[in-house]
């Protein structure tokens, strides 16, 4: 467990008035990013447990999306997650909002301008200029994991945590970090180390391997048959996607492909055009570009080598999905030219139809 020592102490404080928020009256709600990820799910079950057995609530966990990957779903039935879909609408119906692996106003949770939340726990980039307030607010984006940060609260909590919060919060670090292979630091192997001997492995292999549909396959040929190589980036769109799980998922996928140093899918689900992007290390400050590809037309971070972005479809999506393709061209391959992934002979000859800036 945690050695006592400043971090520690620090922990405890923000515990401390953190739980002295969530005893006030009212209902509790642990909001996260509208397409939760392993990291947030987990993060919000742990949040869950310290509430209900320090201050005798039952918080509810929710997002304002789907949870449509395959391996999401199931973590969430093997784990006993218990997150439910909410509408904007029933915001109102609680007291107490703790925002959870997410930041307000970042785009990607249905936390409406007006709402200011009560908490705000989270590990991705603050925004330079800060746009929103919390009463409490615990954003460490050195921390590769946010399920870091609630397995120090839950030592400092005292809460005995079963088997599969255990597993949870370990799945959660693996799948940010890569097992410890990106954007990680001390608190973050800590924890890794001390969780993994107490994760159900069986689960874990069961989460892993989660079942997908034919329409999985379909998104991967569709994402591949319109996948350009542009310099050292990958650039894929996935005509007719279902899922904005699938366009992160894709752009994980290609950073595998030899030689390339970042990749960026994007697709249409509903009336949002979601984006994301992967880079190998730190230096691809895909956060940064991320923010460039969506400015004034959008919103978008993460960190530094992982980042997403949704941009509203409008009332014209073939026009905005043609934006964006230009902006990220512009942004992650300036004055390269794009070829087809699936013809990778590029041309001798192909002259860069996009003017180079002086």
């Amino acid at each position: 467990m945690l050695n006592k020592g400043n971090a520690a102490r620090q922990t405890e404080q923000n515990l401390a008035k953190l739980l002295d928020i969530c005893s006030r009256p009212g209902r509790v709600l642990i909001l996260t990013q509208d397409h939760p990820d392993p990291d947030a799910l987990a993060s919000a079950k742990a949040l869950r447990k310290i509430v209900t057995v320090r201050l005798g609530k039952r918080p509810v966990i929710a997002y304002g999306g789907s949870c449509g990957r395959a391996e999401n779903r199931v973590m969430m039935n093997v784990l006993r997650i218990g997150a439910r879909r909410i509408s904007p609408g029933e915001l109102e119906h609680y007291g107490i909002i703790c925002l959870v692996d997410t930041q307000p106003r970042s785009g990607n949770n249905i936390l409406f301008v007006s709402r200011v939340p009560e908490a705000v726990i989270d590990h991705h980039n603050l925004p330079r200029r800060r746009p929103w307030t919390a009463e409490f607010c615990d954003v460490r984006p050195d921390y590769g994991a946010c399920s870091t940060l609630l397995y120090e609260y839950l030592c400092a909590s005292g809460v005995r945590a079963n088997a599969n919060l255990l597993t949870a919060l370990f799945y959660g670090i693996q799948s940010d970090t890569q097992d410890l292979s990106r954007e990680y630091n001390s608190a973050d192997m800590r924890a890794y180390q001390e969780l993994f001997p107490l994760a159900d492995k069986r689960k874990l292999a069961e989460i892993r391997r989660a079942p997908v549909s034919a329409s999985y396959f379909q998104s991967l040929k569709d994402s591949l048959s319109n996948c350009v190589v542009a310099g050292k980036t990958v650039i894929s769109h996935i005509p007719g996607c279902r899922s904005a799980e699938t366009v992160a998922e894709v752009a994980e996928l290609l950073l595998r492909l030899e030689g390339i140093r970042s990749t960026v899918c994007y697709g249409l689900v509903g009336d949002l055009i979601h984006i994301s992007a992967r880079a190998l290390d730190a230096r691809g400050h895909a956060d940064l570009r991320m923010k460039k590809v969506v400015a004034r037309i959008g919103k978008g971070g993460g960190h530094n080598t992982m980042a997403g972005g949704q941009v509203p479809a409008g009332a014209d999506p073939e026009g905005q999905l043609a934006l964006v393709r230009e902006r990220i061209l512009e942004t992650f391959a300036p004055y390269r030219v794009p070829f087809p992934l699936t013809h990778p002979e590029r041309p001798e000859k192909s002259p860069d139809t996009r003017a180079k800036k002086k």
